[in-house]
């Protein structure tokens, strides 16, 4: 057996843990093995990274923001430098603009990377809900191994081959994700939030396509699924965190409650649309609302645009 580690304590964590929990102890019961006897010689929870040593598959499952940090520690602790990464982060990294698989490799080159990433709440897969994932890799053997670690038959797993696409979807849906809780708080009514979710998913593949993902990428589960499902519920903590916004929360207070991806990432997201040549009007708006100006003069900026087609 090769040896699994989650790096994290949050929710995503968990999740994972419950995933290979529950799939280990139905093998476990096939084999008639005593249940707490499986937990306490298979789990094992630590706060040194030297015990990652032996570790096969890696998990980050912590801020994106966090990832360089934690990574440096981790490799100054482990002889074995060349693990599967399995990226469950979605941002981009301040002041670099990277995407985490380039802050993954720029600390272990050697590594395989994987993304991890979907429409999926961490509470729902917890409670053993249907859904689906993808996994990106630019190594097929290794999007195999960890597609055997994580598919159930309530976890179904899909592939593709776009590390840039898949990241950047997930990154971005994000930032849209305020927008559109900003818009539920200020009661300005469904047409307005699915004309974001629309041109929101527009920005996501001007940028990627530029940046060179695939087009189809975007129409997938890390795509316009992620998009979908982040944006429409309040269960999101990026979607709820522009609702409290427009609720009249304050900016320090919403910030500390929780870690908000889309808030630690638009900047640089913002920053890859200048890079890149590509317009992100809704992104940009998004950062000018964070950044305190006043929304009324956001939303008649958005609206008074030149005319054009739509694509």
């Amino acid at each position: 057996m090769k040896t699994i580690s989650i790096i994290g304590s949050g929710s995503w964590a968990r999740a994972l843990t419950t995933v290979f929990v529950r799939k280990e102890i139905l093998i476990k019961y096939r084999k008639s093995v005593n249940k707490s006897k499986f937990f306490s010689k298979t789990i094992k929870f630590t706060n040194q990274f030297s015990d990652l040593n032996e570790s096969y598959f890696i998990f980050l499952a912590i801020p994106s923001q966090t990832i360089r940090k934690n990574l440096v520690e981790l490799k100054n602790k482990i002889s074995f430098y060349n693990p599967v990464f399995i990226i469950c982060s979605k941002g981009v990294e301040q002041k670099t603009n990277k995407l985490m698989s380039e802050v993954v490799l720029d600390i272990f080159p050697k590594s395989k990377v994987v993304i991890l990433s979907g429409p999926n709440f961490s509470s729902e897969l917890i409670a053993n809900k249907p859904s689906a994932s993808v996994l990106s890799s630019l190594n097929k053997k290794s999007l195999l191994e960890v597609s055997r670690l994580l598919s159930s038959e309530r976890l179904r797993i899909y592939f593709n081959n776009d590390i840039i696409g898949t990241q950047l979807g997930g990154a971005m849906k994000n930032v849209i994700a305020i927008a559109c809780g900003f818009v539920k708080g200020k009661n300005l009514g469904e047409n307005a939030k699915a004309a974001i979710i629309t041109r929101g998913i527009s920005e996501i593949v001007k940028l990627g396509i530029n940046m060179g993902a695939k087009r189809k990428t975007f129409y997938g589960l890390s795509g316009i699924g992620d998009l979908t499902l982040t944006c429409s519920s309040l269960k999101s903590r990026n979607t709820k965190f522009g609702y409290d916004l427009a609720k009249g929360g304050k900016l320090d207070d919403l910030k500390a409650n929780c870690v908000l991806e889309g808030f630690e990432s638009c900047e640089s997201i913002c920053k890859l649309g200048q890079k890149y040549c590509v317009e992100l009007p809704l992104c940009n708006s998004v950062k000018k609302l964070i950044s305190g100006v006043n929304a009324n003069t956001i939303i008649s900026s958005l609206l008074s645009r030149p005319l054009q087609f739509e694509n």
